[in-house]
């Protein structure tokens, strides 16, 4: 029973010391965080043609790769499963 006892303590104060290590951590790279020198602009790329054309070319060797690749196809097309979502 006593041994049960003292190893439990010792996972609570590994666990207390985690947290407090972790608690470092997070402050030393709080405070780093606030002297980076911050920008009040926006950055972002401006393209003369965002998207794509449609009936535009298509990629034949890509296309013959895939259905190489595919465990299951029928003729051009990639056959999987179709399932809902399922969490775990």
């Amino acid at each position: 029973m006593l041994l049960r006892i003292k190893k439990s303590k010792e996972k609570n104060m590994d666990k207390e010391k985690i947290e407090k290590q972790a608690k470092e951590i997070l402050d030393k790279f709080s405070n780093a965080l606030d002297k980076v020198k911050k920008f009040d602009e926006n950055f972002y790329v401006v393209r003369k043609n965002a998207e794509r054309e449609e009936n535009g070319k298509s990629n034949i060797s890509f296309k013959s790769k895939l259905l190489e690749n595919a465990p299951s196809k029928n003729e051009d097309f990639v056959v999987v499963e179709k399932r809902s979502w399922k969490n775990g």
